[in-house]
């Protein structure tokens, strides 16, 4: 009969050590899985690092070069706006302004009516300061209405060359019947013969007007005066 060599007493130390050997297996086996994972973090921080810098590398191409074209366009602003300028001063140097664009709208308003552009040219150059001028004097004519019966009245001046007449509505009496004497408060129409030439000048008076005669230039004001008469204020200047 043989005899066996199991050992009961050792079975529980055999275990233990097994159980110790396995966890020292455990441990090692995550160690390992650790040093895994780190390397490939490293890989993937270094792989990322390097995406990062050609991102800042293309960044910093990309913001250089807006920065040039940034640079370009306020250069080429500046140059814009200095011509701009220039061509402002040249545009108000050559529109009128103020009293000046007025009379050339004026100009414009007579031409497009049909004005004689000489006869325009003539009187802008004849629009002088007066010089030469005479005191002014005074006369009267008697203003016709359809019911004045009387002889023809007039106003002679420049020694007869210049001869001036009017017409007017009859005044109304209480009982709204016409009078020979002329209503100064409507409308008078005014006529200036001198030589072979016949203007006129409506209006409610007092009423401005002025006549070129030879080498002078009459102005005259006429105004209401005593009743059936208008009274004429006038001067001459040397013209041109």
């Amino acid at each position: 009969m043989s005899l066996s060599n199991y050992n009961p007493h050792t079975r529980y130390r055999d275990r233990a050590a097994q159980r110790t050997l396995n966890f020292f297996k455990f441990l090692a086996f995550i160690f390992v899985i650790m040093l895994c994972g780190f390397w490939l973090g490293k890989q993937h921080g270094a792989e990322r690092l390097i995406t990062l810098k050609d991102k800042v590398s293309s960044l910093e191409t990309e913001r250089d070069l807006l920065q040039d074209n940034v640079t370009e366009l306020s250069a080429k602003a500046q140059t814009a706006n200095m011509r701009f300028d220039q061509l402002q001063e040249e545009v108000n140097s050559i529109i009128p302004k103020g009293s000046m664009q007025d009379l050339v709208t004026l100009v414009r308003e007579q031409l497009k009516q049909g004005m004689d552009p000489q006869r325009l040219s003539s009187a802008i150059r004849s629009a002088r300061p007066p010089s030469n001028c005479t005191q002014p004097e005074t006369k009267r004519f008697v203003v016709k209405t359809p019911a004045y019966k009387g002889p023809v009245s007039f106003a002679a001046v420049a020694d007869g060359n210049i001869m001036i007449t009017g017409s007017g509505k009859s005044a109304r009496n209480a009982q709204k019947l016409p009078e020979a004497w002329y209503d100064p408060a409507k409308e008078v129409s005014l006529t200036f013969k001198h030589g072979d030439k016949l203007e006129s000048k409506s209006g409610v008076l007092p009423l401005r007007y002025s006549v070129v005669a030879g080498d002078r230039e009459y102005r005259f004001t006429v105004e209401s005066g005593a009743r059936s008469f208008a009274k004429v204020i006038f001067d001459s200047c040397a013209y041109p």
